[in-house]
């Protein structure tokens, strides 16, 4: 039996990963332009910070998983 690696396996969610990139960089981008509208000090202000931080940092994990399958392919 063939061994197969995790790029193998990654590489048929390679289409999902890409949406799931490109929906984070848009919810990022809609984010940013919200923000100056959200008074400073409050729930909803911390709330579209902790959103930009989750939302990035699956944004460079999928990147970092994008380019690692090309490479190792």
């Amino acid at each position: 039996m063939p061994e197969t690696s995790l790029a193998d396996v990654l590489r048929d969610y390679e289409t999902r990963m890409k949406f799931v990139l490109v929906i984070s960089l848009a919810s990022i981008a809609l984010l940013l332009v919200s923000l100056p509208s959200i008074e400073s000090g409050t729930t909803t202000h911390a709330l579209v910070y902790l959103q930009l931080t989750t939302f990035g940092g699956l944004a460079v994990v999928m990147l970092g998983l994008l380019l690692w399958t090309a490479r190792s392919g």
